[in-house]
């Protein structure tokens, strides 16, 4: 589940999920959704594009923040929102994964990084995974 919260300049969201894998896979819908609203919504047979991403990072906070960013240069390189992902292989420290997404003419909103500012992956009161998420636009 992610929510878009207010922020004076950029776009910030408030990611939670149970899993590490449903809490990646939530941060990227979140993402779509920012780009472009509502191009992920609909039948998955419209999601043409495919790429696979490879990932390394030090921890999970940053694991996270790595992926959006090579989710973010693939659409930019191919015009594209990335609406879906599979994971191969997830751990706290690295991931391979399939997305597939939509060729877009434009975005709704252009971000041009996913930041490191505000990001850290805690284990709420409710036992849930949770972050928040900064855009720089």
């Amino acid at each position: 589940m992610y929510t878009i919260l207010p922020h004076i300049a950029d776009v910030r969201m408030h990611v939670s999920a149970a899993t590490q894998e449903d809490l990646f896979r939530s941060a990227l819908l979140g993402m779509s959704e920012i780009q472009r609203k509502e191009v992920c919504a609909g039948q998955s047979a419209d999601l043409i594009l495919t790429e696979k991403v490879e990932v390394q990072s030090s921890d999970i906070t940053t694991l996270l923040i790595d992926f959006l960013s090579e989710v973010l240069t693939l659409g930019h390189i191919r015009k594209a929102v990335f609406c879906k992902v599979e994971f191969i292989s997830l751990t706290e420290t690295e991931l391979s994964a399939i997305i597939q997404g939509k060729s877009v003419e434009d975005y709704d909103e252009d971000i041009k990084a996913v930041t490191y500012h505000e990001a850290d992956i805690i284990i709420n009161s409710d036992q849930q995974l949770e972050t928040i998420i900064l855009f720089d636009i």
